[in-house]
């Protein structure tokens, strides 16, 4: 099975075989006009005795009736012409948190870190909540289950000064209002330009906290707090007893600051942000996925699954 997950950042390709994923490639996905000239690259690149009869294919995106719109590239995709292109039998198209969701089942304690334990036993519902290029977020409600969403794009709600005045300095972007704007890969550059007046890309942006570049920091410590209030919000909204997942390229990004206790704390001061919910909050456990391709696990559950 070809099996590839097309984030609006970057786009990751491989083959599934035995349960093992082969010969995968990671492509700038702007480098491309559209999917299908990611998964022709990826045939001209790679020798393939036969070419795979079956695709999986996870977007960043809403997945409705065979039908996908990549939010953030703009791209569209159908099943019917991944099958008509490339002579598929065979084509799994999913949302990329839908694929992550299903796929978690498969995830070994090797592949988690825990941030926060919780005091619940259960396995389900899990949240999955991913800052990548946008911010992608879902549900598993039970095994098989899975409820994918676009709260992402739900209106910032600004709880400080400084918040607000963020949302009004979106507006005269012309950015959406919204959570993917606060808490993504794009939001870093957004909130060290609101607080700087000065545009760098978020890798750099990291790179300089890394080397303790106060400007730098205080853009890290804003995105680990905003972290933690989300995975509030979705705990409260879903009661996940079975866990608050974290994955995407910001979390990639911040992995090694939360290792630090002082980003650590910062990150529960935004989840514990309601003091009369603490009791609940506390109920849920909060992991860092470690798996390098946790969205193309959503192939084996599919396999398995059948």
């Amino acid at each position: 099975m070809l099996v590839a997950d097309i984030g609006g950042t970057n786009s990751r390709i491989g083959i599934l075989k035995d349960r093992e994923f082969l010969n995968i490639k990671v492509y700038p996905s702007k480098e491309h006009q559209n999917v299908y000239s990611i998964i022709e690259r990826y045939f001209s690149e790679v020798f393939l005795e036969n070419l795979p009869e079956k695709v999986y294919l996870a977007v960043a995106g809403p997945v409705f009736e065979d039908k996908a719109k990549l939010t953030n590239l703009g791209w569209e995709v159908s099943v019917k012409e991944l099958k008509k292109k490339f002579n598929f039998k065979e084509v799994f198209l999913v949302n990329d948190l839908y694929g992550l969701a299903l796929g978690s089942s498969f995830l070994s304690n090797k592949d988690l870190k825990t941030l926060k334990k919780g005091k619940t036993k259960k396995k389900f519902p899990r949240v999955f909540l991913a800052p990548g290029t946008g911010l992608g977020i879902s549900v598993l409600i039970d095994e098989g289950i899975v409820l994918p969403s676009e709260n992402g794009h739900t209106p910032f709600c600004p709880l400080k000064k400084e918040e607000y005045a963020f949302l009004e300095y979106l507006g005269t972007l012309n950015e959406e209002k919204c959570w993917e704007k606060a808490l993504s890969g794009k939001a870093v550059s957004l909130w060290y330009q609101f607080y700087f007046n000065q545009t760098l890309s978020p890798e750099e942006i990291f790179n300089l906290a890394k080397k303790g570049e106060e400007k730098a920091l205080k853009t890290v410590e804003t995105m680990v707090e905003l972290l933690g209030r989300k995975a509030s919000e979705l705990a409260l909204t879903f009661l996940p007893e079975g866990g608050i997942y974290l994955t995407g390229g910001l979390v990639s990004g911040l992995k090694e600051f939360l290792t630090k206790k002082n980003f650590l704390d910062k990150f529960l001061t935004g989840y514990f942000n309601n003091p009369k919910m603490d009791f609940l909050l506390e109920r849920f456990p909060i992991k860092l996925i470690a798996h390098p391709y946790p969205v193309l696990l959503g192939a084996l559950a599919i396999l398995h699954n059948r």
